[in-house]
């Protein structure tokens, strides 16, 4: 996609662009997006729609490398649209297009199409991808607390609360989380509570934190990674499975070693589309 005009610093919408089509022959999907200018950089996302999906919903595009990329929302990639259009004079008409699954490597083409120049019934409203804050504006704060001494006075805390902060402004990711295990303040200040660390091998900073340790002192996270495409942090729910995390750049795995009783449980987890998946599993007696 190439725009001729000057992307200034306000942002500003240019034309919706949208389509009705079948992939395969015989699946209904709708596509709509807009392209925007803020802080002078384009950016074109927008959403797909599955009108005879069991419980229909827009889907998240985000246009990166000259594909859209198709997100759930707990950023797993799902479809990588590949689209061709005129444009002339504003007047929209498509070409061609697919849809590839980026497991399998399934493709599907679009056809029969049909232009929409409005935005449709089931449009949520722009996407917060655009003019999102990029990932040097977020900054992390920790408190610890005792959640069950209303007076204050204990020294031993067992909840962790964490704010998340984009210029310095508190973010709807900021959470309470309960400790496993108790510490006091002489403990708090020998640990590392927040840690930006890539634990998703794409070279940017993501975010642990640290929840204590289990019965048999390993210790657990709660884990947020960075997409850049969309600008947003996810909350990585396979990541509190993980024991004593080991990571492994060169093969972009990450290893969890759990001892219990004794027996040693080993997984190993890799990162697919967005998306941490357990790949391999084993126990071994320690004795």
């Amino acid at each position: 996609m190439m725009f001729c005009a000057v992307c200034v610093s306000a942002q500003e919408v240019t034309e919706n662009r949208g389509f009705k089509a079948l992939l395969n022959e015989k699946i209904a999907v709708e596509v709509f997006f807009q392209t925007v200018c803020t802080n002078g950089e384009w950016q074109t996302a927008g959403y797909i729609y599955y009108p005879k999906a069991k419980s229909p919903a827009p889907i998240l595009i985000v246009e990166n490398g000259g594909h859209f990329m198709e997100y759930q929302p707990d950023g797993e990639t799902t479809g990588i649209l590949d689209l061709t259009y005129d444009e002339v004079e504003g007047d929209f008409q498509m070409l061609k297009g697919s849809w590839k699954n980026p497991t399998t490597g399934k493709v599907m083409n679009f056809s029969h199409f049909e232009e929409m120049r409005e935005p449709p019934s089931w449009w949520p409203g722009s996407p917060s991808v655009f003019g999102a804050p990029k990932r040097d504006a977020w900054t992390f704060l920790y408190k610890l607390e005792n959640k069950y001494d209303e007076s204050g006075d204990s020294e031993w805390m067992d909840n962790i609360h964490v704010t998340f902060e984009v210029n310095g402004k508190e973010h709807l990711l900021s959470f309470d989380e309960p400790l496993n295990g108790a510490v006091n303040s002489e403990m708090e200040e020998t640990l590392d509570w927040t840690i930006e660390e890539d634990i998703n091998f794409d070279g940017i900073p993501d975010l642990m934190v640290y929840l204590g340790v289990t019965h048999d002192g390993q210790s657990l996270y709660k884990a947020f990674v960075w997409n850049p495409v969309t600008r947003q942090f996810y909350d990585v729910e396979a990541f509190q499975e993980i024991q004593e995390p080991d990571f492994d750049n060169k093969a972009k795995t990450i290893t969890s070693r759990a001892r219990s009783g004794g027996t040693l449980y080993t997984d190993t987890f890799k990162w697919k589309n967005g998306k941490l998946t357990k790949i391999a599993s084993k126990k071994e007696s320690l004795y």
